[in-house]
């Protein structure tokens, strides 16, 4: 039976082994060592971020990486970065029991909502969130990425 359950310390080896394939489906080169124990130390001190693994017996299938943020309205939102599930365990309701638990989560923090969002060439999720019957809500996102961080402070120091 697969389960979701927030991540131990002892699933490090298992979750680094998803996050590898994680950063390998979006074509990412790989973690250093050392921002793969910084990913691992901030898990485990609940420090800025969550995950949620779906585990079956030993054997983790995917993750879900989660914050709370506010304002959502006048409430909290819990907000889903990634929900990735290994190739080898696709189609067998892991994102569902993945989704099911977020918000669970959501519901027990007292949350008014569950966002995310999916790269527009990723039909892999789309074609998952329309079988879930996941509402669309229309954003535009916007990234700076750390190359462009002096660049843009000057912009925006100008």
């Amino acid at each position: 039976m697969i389960e979701a359950r927030s991540y131990r310390p002892e699933d490090a080896d298992a979750f680094l082994d998803l996050y590898r394939e994680c950063l390998g489906y979006y074509r990412v080169r790989a973690a250093s060592d050392a921002q793969e124990r910084r990913i691992l130390k901030m898990l485990e001190d609940q420090r800025h971020m969550s995950c949620l693994m779906a585990v079956e017996g030993n054997l983790a299938l995917g993750f879900a990486a989660w914050t709370l943020t506010f304002p959502a309205g006048t409430d909290m939102a819990l907000y889903m970065k990634e929900l990735f599930v290994s190739e080898v365990a696709r189609g067998r309701g892991v994102g569902r029991t993945l989704m099911a638990g977020l918000v669970r989560i959501a519901e027990a923090e007292g949350c008014s909502r569950v966002d995310w969002q999916t790269d527009k060439d990723n039909a892999g999720s789309q074609a998952f969130y329309a079988r879930v019957e996941a509402p669309v809500f229309d954003k535009v996102t916007y990234r700076v990425q750390a190359d462009d961080y002096q660049a843009f402070l000057s912009r925006l120091e100008g």
